[in-house]
């Protein structure tokens, strides 16, 4: 088995993607691994895949052309899912997409696709809901500042969302678990930075405790509770517990 390991980017594993199929071997004695989760296996052949952007898009154009701007979108959504052989997964869909064309993405029954349709509902389902759940707080400076852990790398999504509603303002939304952050200035575009400041977090959090709208906010939030109709399995299912420390209500 030759083994692909790929940077854990769309760029990256499209460009392992790439590798492959233009490798001459069969789809069934290669597969994609992402480089800093995988796990080595006896008697396969390791291939350490180097991002590049041409390869990328190329892919990417083959893609569109051949099969659908669906199957781009599914690509997509698949490489921002948290499962870790995500990389695998796309790969599959992808030589069903090249056989079938484009009614591939209607055909379920297939494995491959059927994946990739749950890869991307799970990815833009938690996106939708984390643009109700997101809490920004207002610095002394006048910007706004917020913080998410989402499950999946939806960061870019969920940014796009606030880019419009915001687009007045100065705004971070930073993704502590991946230590990444949507910035966005005043009638300009959102650009994705990584790697957070040391302290920021502990800065929003102070924010948070100094921010007088916060304080109304809680106020509100606990005073139209009615604990004898407190339902915490209903909670739960719509307000997920990986959320709460990230929105002001839940502050201690």
């Amino acid at each position: 088995m030759i083994i692909y390991l790929c940077r854990n980017s769309l760029e990256g594993i499209l460009s392992g993607i790439y590798d492959a199929g233009t490798s001459g071997k069969p789809s069934c004695d290669q597969k994609l691994e992402l480089i800093d989760s995988y796990i080595p296996e006896l008697f396969s052949t390791y291939l350490e895949v180097i991002p590049d952007s041409k390869k990328a898009e190329s892919v990417f154009s083959s893609v569109e052309k051949k099969i659908s701007k669906e199957a781009c979108r599914l690509l997509y959504h698949g490489a921002l899912h948290c499962d870790e052989r995500r990389g695998d997964h796309m790969y599959r869909f992808l030589i069903e997409g090249f056989r079938y064309g484009g009614k591939v993405i209607q055909m379920l029954s297939l494995p491959a696709v059927a994946e990739m349709h749950e890869m991307s509902r799970a990815v833009w389902g938690e996106a939708h809901q984390l643009t109700g759940f997101v809490r920004f707080t207002r610095f002394k400076n006048g910007n706004l500042a917020g913080r998410i852990g989402p499950k999946h790398d939806v960061l870019e999504l969920v940014s796009r969302h606030f880019e419009d509603r915001l687009r007045e303002e100065n705004w971070l939304l930073a993704d502590i678990k991946r230590n990444k952050a949507a910035v966005h200035l005043r009638g300009e575009n959102t650009v994705i930075v990584h790697g957070l400041a040391a302290g920021l977090e502990n800065q929003m959090r102070e924010a948070v405790r100094e921010d007088s709208y916060g304080e109304l906010w809680k106020t509100f939030f606990h005073t139209i509770a009615i604990p004898e109709r407190e339902n915490r399995r209903c909670q739960n299912t719509h307000l997920p517990l990986r959320y709460r420390k990230y929105m002001t209500e839940w502050e201690n």
